[in-house]
């Protein structure tokens, strides 16, 4: 008896955690640029809240959580200079779809602001879903390496059954990349999110990872050196 409440406990927190949205980052505030293809991969380690705990209200909190590991799979395509669109997924079972306009800035500039949206539901709990809506703010101070803050809000929901149980999550995540068009870096993300009898509790992740350009990278404009890219940039 003792041995299958065990195995049952570990299938639900299984569970409860692929039922958390993808909160990773690895994403400055710059597009792509159009018609360009980006890859990515990137390995975490995330702390969450132990939902199976009979004293939820008591025992729920980053200290005394569960921390599990988790490998994601990124794109992106340029659909313009400005506009990217994109999926995630990843080892938790996430998927989701991504989009980034960048509105301050472009290629060259040494900061810039973005505004994004991402939808995603989960692969073995698929009457889960969440709606996430970052704001991306990066600074450039050489061209090989970038420093962003990507604050954001999360709205998780279901359906069917599970039509009462949302969490909404508020927080952001920030980091480094360096590289010009392969891009290696370091992302921190924390949230608080509340919902499921009006808790509210921590989760936070950490992780290291890699951005590569798989087509569109031989335009002439990215063999320029800095000077002469921004003396084109004027004669425009």
């Amino acid at each position: 008896m003792k041995t299958n409440i065990f195995f049952a406990s570990i299938f639900l927190a299984l569970l409860l955690l692929n039922g958390c949205a993808s909160l990773t980052g690895y994403q400055d505030a710059k597009a792509v640029g159009k018609s360009k293809v980006e890859g990515g991969l990137s390995i975490n380690i995330s702390k969450s809240p132990d939902f199976i705990s009979e004293d939820i209200d008591d025992s729920l909190g980053v200290d005394n959580g569960i921390t599990f590991p988790n490998v994601e799979l990124f794109g992106r395509y340029g659909v313009t200079d400005k506009l990217d669109i994109g999926a995630k997924l990843n080892s938790n079972l996430n998927l989701s779809f991504t989009s980034k306009y960048q509105l301050l800035g472009d290629k060259y500039s040494k900061t810039a602001v973005a505004v994004g949206a991402e939808f995603g539901t989960f692969g073995l709990i698929t009457n889960l879903w969440n709606i996430q809506l970052p704001l991306y703010v990066s600074v450039h101070p050489m061209d090989n390496l970038s420093i962003y803050l990507s604050p954001k809000y999360i709205y998780q929901f279901g359906v069917g059954d599970l039509t009462n149980e949302s969490l909404s999550y508020i927080g952001g995540n920030s980091g480094i990349l360096f590289g010009k068009k392969n891009k290696f870096g370091i992302d921190f993300g924390y949230y608080r999110f509340s919902g499921l009898d009006t808790f509210s509790k921590g989760i936070y992740t950490i992780g290291v990872g890699g951005k590569f350009l798989i087509s569109g990278g031989d335009d002439e404009d990215d063999n320029l050196p800095v000077e002469k890219k921004k003396r084109k940039k004027r004669k425009k």
